[in-house]
């Protein structure tokens, strides 16, 4: 899992709560980065992951 945070002070604890939220116990591999801009003006926040099914 990676999230991408446009204002990562501004974001990065209702992500980390989300994140807990969605993931439960399971403890993916995971990057959070910090960065200028992302496709459009008023996105704050993306996240890019990879999921596998037994």
């Amino acid at each position: 899992v990676e999230i991408y945070l446009t204002d990562v002070q501004a974001h990065v604890e209702p992500c980390i709560a989300l994140f807990k939220r969605y993931v439960g116990d399971h403890r993916p591999a995971g990057s959070l980065i910090g960065v200028t801009g992302l496709a459009s003006p008023e996105q704050l926040v993306e996240i890019s992951a990879i999921a596998h099914l037994n």
